[in-house]
Order: structure tokens, then sequence, then C-alpha cells
């Protein structure tokens, strides 16, 4: 089965993603914490992390780069309600996907 790990502050998005892809057939951990974030990645390498870079505990470019560090080949799709071109160039610099 195939796992990932949803990163957002928002309940109702973390909701909706955990029950999409469930019904989708993956394994979903998630929370709405950055550094939770990075110590489930560390301890379930999930397959693809769905990550909110406007996160309130540490920004998500933090969380990405730290999940980047722990893992170079980590496949981690951004998004954010507050995208700008300086989000997305310096996201894009770690590998990240929109």
């Amino acid at each position: 089965m195939k796992k990932v790990l949803v990163i957002d502050d928002e309940e109702m998005a973390l909701m909706m993603a955990r029950r999409v892809l469930e019904d989708a057939g993956y394994e979903v951990k998630s929370t709405a914490d950055g550094p939770q974030g990075i110590r489930l990645y560390e301890e379930h390498h999930p397959d693809a992390v769905l990550l909110d870079l406007g996160l309130p505990s540490m920004s998500g470019l933090d969380v990405l780069k730290a999940i980047r560090d722990f893992d170079e080949k980590a496949r981690i799709i951004v998004f954010t309600g507050y995208m700008s071109s300086e989000f997305e160039k310096q996201a894009s610099r770690y590998g990240a996907l929109f």
C-alpha cells in the first residue's frame, strides 16, 4: 500500500485529503504541525508528501528543506493559498512539485 503524508494547518483540508486518499487505497498520515510532519516523514518514509507552504508553526519552506535534507529523493507536492513567485522559486530549488 502506498503511503502519503499530508501536512496542512486547515483541519477541513486534512479531513478531505485523508478521505479522498484513503478511498483511493492510500495509507495516510497527517498533521497540522511542521515539526511533527518532519518526524512523521522520518518515521514512516511515505511515498509522497502533500505540503501546505503556509503553516503557522514552522514555515512550509523550512519543512520542505528539512525533509529534502533527510531524503533528497522525497516526492513533495506543495500548495498554498498564498502562492507568490518568490515562494515558487524557493520551493522549486528544493525539488518541490506544484
